[in-house]
């Protein structure tokens, strides 16, 4: 139990800039794949594959040009650095994050390339998908035959490696970006104009900073919030399904006609009277 939570910690802390793009497309879809599987419901272990495929092809696009972009900002701002002797931890920072960039673009392609081998949607929306496809299809995202390994471990590493160097690219980015413009700050230099720009820089870098804390923790507490709403419904509905009695038949009939007719049979007994038909064949009220 205390494995778990150290590695749940762990996950989260490794996760946190890119906690949502982690859940929603890797973390959420395998689990998915995962229990269907063991299920053995392949109606929905397709579904499943399939959202997982369009899902995932749509994150590495996304990936592909955020890291793009952050390798010409990166490599725009090693050019430009104007300040004399400048201290080494901002430039070992923009090359971390440019060869961490160059990472989620490379990675990202060969995910692709592991997802085009999978049979394409058209497929997987037809009911006569042959099962070795469906084996291959399952056994190529999850990487286990019985249960989960090593390979599976490191294949979810793999599936969500390119949002993760993108991620730490921006990071060690904007954290260079920070102590060079801070620089006259750490180095005690006389009052200069670049002291009031660092100063109008960490006012604008701090709002934008507090504003993704603060959405983070949002998604977090919605996160939460919706898996014990998920859990409580489960709970509910086997509670339910326990003291229920033997089912009954349930009628044909419908029920707004029921209620109708009743209203109908009792203003007729009440001294009403029906017109015979309208051009519908529907009778007709007259009061």
């Amino acid at each position: 139990m205390a494995g778990r939570a150290i590695v749940d910690v762990f996950v989260s802390v490794l996760t946190a800039p890119y906690r949502r793009t982690f859940k929603l497309y890797t973390w959420k879809p395998i689990r998915e794949i995962r229990e269907t599987s063991r299920k053995g419901d392949r109606k929905l272990l397709v579904q499943n594959i399939r959202d997982f495929k369009t899902g995932k092809y749509q994150e590495l696009q996304s990936v592909q040009v955020a890291a793009s972009f952050c390798t010409g900002v990166t490599l725009s701002t090693i050019s430009w650095t104007r300040i004399p002797h400048p201290m080494w931890i901002p430039e070992a920072l923009w090359y971390s994050s440019l060869i961490c960039s160059i990472w989620a673009v490379i990675t990202s392609i060969q995910a692709k390339s592991i997802l085009d081998d999978l049979p394409s949607n058209d497929e997987l929306k037809s009911p006569s998908l042959p099962e070795s496809d469906l084996k291959r299809s399952q056994r190529a995202i999850l990487r286990y035959k019985k249960r989960p390994g090593i390979g599976h471990c490191m294949m979810l590493f793999i599936w969500q490696f390119s949002s993760m160097t993108m991620s730490y690219a921006w990071c060690t980015f904007l954290s260079g970006l920070t102590l060079y413009v801070c620089t006259p700050f750490v180095r005690r230099d006389p009052w200069s104009n670049r002291h009031n720009i660092a100063i109008a820089y960490l006012a604008v870098f701090g709002v934008g900073l507090i504003t993704f804390c603060f959405s983070s923790a949002f998604v977090y507490a919605s996160e939460k919030e919706y898996e014990r709403s998920i859990a409580s419904t489960r709970t509910n509905t086997n509670t339910s399904s326990e003291f229920e009695g033997p089912q009954h038949p349930q009628s044909t009939v419908d029920p707004i006609q029921a209620a109708r007719a009743k209203i109908l049979g009792n203003e007729e007994r009440s001294g009403y009277e029906f017109q015979s038909t309208d051009r519908s064949n529907r009778p007709k009220l007259l009061i």
